[in-house]
Order: C-alpha cells, then structure tokens, then sequence
C-alpha cells in the first residue's frame, strides 16, 4: 500500500481504551495489507502496539471536552487530505476488501466534489437516493437522514475540516450534522444495501451506552479470542433505553448547541 494519500483514523475516547488491543489485533487479522501507521484519537490514554505505529493526539485533553473539537485538532495534525474513520468497537470480523477502498480512494482523488464513500447502507437504502453510481453505491439526496453518519468511510480531510462545529457529540455531527449538510453540495455515497461490504464488523459496533451490546456480541469476541468480563460494564439488550443527549443541561443550552449545528 502507498505510504501517503490516507491512513486509518480510530475514533475512540478514555472511557473504552481497553477496546484499542482488540482492534488493532483483529486489524492485523483481517486487514493484513494495511503497513501504514494508525491514528488514535483518545483524550489521555495510550496504547501501543507492536504491529503498528501508532500515533495518538499530541494535545492531551480530559474527558470534558467535546468530542468534535478533539476530532477538529486531531484532523489539523493529520497529514493526509483523505482519512478511513473506523470507530474504536467496530471490532473487525471478516476480511477488508483492500481493492474496493483503493478504487474509491482513485475516484476521490479525480472528482474534488466528493466528500465521502460511506461503507454502510442508510436505513432508507434508495429511497432517499439521487441514482446508483460507481458500482455499488447510492449518490445520497441532501435531504437523505443519516446522509453524515460515523459508519466505516473514507472522508475527504478538508471536507470535515469546513463541516465539523467544535462542540458536537456523535449523535449531533449524525443527527443535526446531516440538517446541516443540506446546505453542501459536496456529493456523499453510501454503499448499497445489497452490495459487498467493504469493512465488515458487528452491526453498531460492540458497544452501546458502555455496556457490551448483546450477547450476539460477547459470542463473537469469545470466538475471536477475548476474554470479556461482564460483571463491569454489563450488557446492553434491544428495547433498554439509549442516552444520547446529556439530560442534565437546561433547555435553553440544548436550544443554543442546535442553533450551534444548524450555522
């Protein structure tokens, strides 16, 4: 693989360090091309590998501060103009399809009006779709929900770099972040519902409102290999009730950060 262009970011925080071992080791099994150096965008915390160069925030920050702003000064020390996002539970299962990524990243680099290739089909598939393009996927409508989502993608740098607002959580860089991105008429792909995937992990992740989501989960990594210890964190089951807003703020703050996403 070439050593410039783009490099894997893993989006992750302190909270879940102990997940960075079983990424970086299921990332050698089933992406064993990959020789370049991983980013790891974490808060404090530090993992090192002896399969990769790993490369962490040199800003060190606590847990308080929000996620977008850590994202924006990691991506201003990131050197390339195209970065692959994969978040820190999305434990790979199967293997990467190496030439599919090397053929968008190609497309990326011979049209400047694409922002993104999203490698995980939107709920609404093609019906909020403009047409199928480059073999497998949907040219997404501005309008599409979820169009801006933290799935596994290839993201143009300076693309984020104009899009993100400093105090989003995940949730708001998905949920406001797509409202947003009607104003942008940088075109965003998400793969086909039907097509092959490109990174294949479990479906949202291993993790959900830090417990262990499901026990389809604890099976999986058990069969990769890990020892998962249940009695800390616990496990997440369909129909439990998700947090994704912090509920302790008041309305007028919830008002003012939508004002904030919508700019």
């Amino acid at each position: 693989m070439s050593k410039t262009d783009y490099a894997l970011m893993v989006l992750g925080c302190d909270k879940n360090i102990e997940l960075i071992p079983m990424f970086l080791r299921n990332l050698k099994k089933y992406w064993p091309q990959y020789d370049k150096e991983v980013y790891i965008n974490t808060e404090s915390q530090e993992v090192r590998s002896k399969d990769y160069k790993t490369i962490y925030p040199s800003i060190k920050c606590d847990i308080n501060t929000p996620w977008a702003k850590r994202l924006y000064n990691f991506l201003e020390e990131y050197p390339y103009e195209y970065v692959v996002f994969l978040l820190d539970d999305f434990i790979l299962s199967d293997y990467v399809d190496t030439a599919e990524l090397e053929r968008v990243h190609k497309i990326m680099q011979e049209h400047s009006e694409i922002a993104c290739f999203n490698f995980m089909e939107t709920y609404k598939d093609a019906q909020d779709s403009v047409r199928e393009a480059y073999d497998r996927y949907y040219l997404k409508d501005r309008k599409a929900e979820f169009r801006m989502n933290l799935q596994a993608a290839i993201w143009r740098k300076s693309f984020l770099m104009r899009f993100i607002r400093k105090h989003e959580n995940p949730w708001q860089f998905e949920t406001w972040g797509s409202v947003r991105s009607r104003r942008y008429t940088d075109e965003v792909y998400h793969i086909r519902k039907n097509a092959p995937h490109v990174f294949i992990y479990p479906e949202g992740g291993v993790f959900a409102d830090g417990k262990w989501y499901e026990q389809k989960t604890i099976d999986f990594l058990e069969k990769e290999g890990f020892d998962v210890d249940v009695s800390v964190r616990g496990v997440y089951h369909i129909g439990d009730s998700r947090k994704t807003e912090i509920k302790h703020r008041l309305f007028v703050q919830k008002v003012w950060e939508v004002v904030r996403s919508l700019i």
